[in-house]
């Protein structure tokens, strides 16, 4: 069953672009209800312009997995269809080898269930009109990845924002309590601001990106120490 009706885009053979083969394809412990609701995350290359596109029915195990020019509107457009409204019957895992292409990557998600669409980019989509929505998010891929490489910019303050990255790494590297829970909890507010500026991952200044990735490295021990005590 198609999750919408057949809709009017222009057909265009993408499948060799599907990456799922590659990976090996896994039979699902439980059912693969395309019908009801299906997730679609994207991830950014800003060193290469592209975007990873991969759809599945729960995050769990990916039908598709591509990886496209940001700009390339037309493809986008035929995959993201494809995504939405193909019946696929193969499968594979999320393994490490999956993990470690979204790594340190800005990465969102696109849901989708009972006609309806939620998306990342500040707007909706008319739940009347299904069938412009592929249009709609491949063209959002690439307008939205230019308003953050232009926050990060101006962000970025030609460099000079690189001082309060390292501010706040030494912070959160610094111990507060020699209680995880107590030292969690005193380095939340800080953690909050940063996990809210993860655009900085498309930052073109190599300093700050790795700054970034290592203060998410460290927030997520801490988390990791903080959890192992409340669980």
């Amino acid at each position: 069953m198609k999750l919408f009706g057949k809709n009017d885009i222009e057909e265009k053979d993408i499948r060799n672009l599907n990456l799922v083969p590659r990976y090996g394809p896994v039979k699902p412990g439980y059912r693969q209800d395309l019908s009801s609701k299906r997730i679609l995350e994207f991830a950014y290359l800003p060193d290469d312009e592209k975007v990873v596109l991969l759809g599945s029915m729960d995050g769990a195990y990916p039908y598709w997995i591509s990886e496209t020019d940001i700009g390339d509107i037309e493809t986008n457009t035929a995959i993201v269809e494809s995504l939405l409204h193909t019946d696929f019957s193969s499968f594979t895992a999320r393994n490490g080898k999956i993990s470690r292409k979204l790594e340190d990557r800005y990465r969102r998600r696109i849901l989708v269930s009972d006609r309806d669409v939620t998306t990342p980019f500040g707007h909706g989509y008319a739940k009347e009109q299904p069938q412009y929505w592929s249009r709609f998010i491949a063209g959002d891929l690439c307008s939205y990845y230019k308003r953050l490489k232009t926050l990060c910019r101006e962000r970025e303050l030609e460099g000079r924002y690189l001082t309060f990255l390292r501010s706040y790494l030494q912070k959160l590297e610094t111990e507060t309590s020699s209680d995880p829970v107590k030292d969690y909890e005193n380095k939340k507010v800080l953690m909050d601001l940063v996990r809210s500026e993860d655009y900085l991952l498309l930052s073109d200044n190599r300093e700050i990106r790795d700054t970034y990735i290592r203060i998410q490295n460290v927030i997520g021990e801490l988390y990791n120490a903080y959890m192992s005590i409340v669980r």
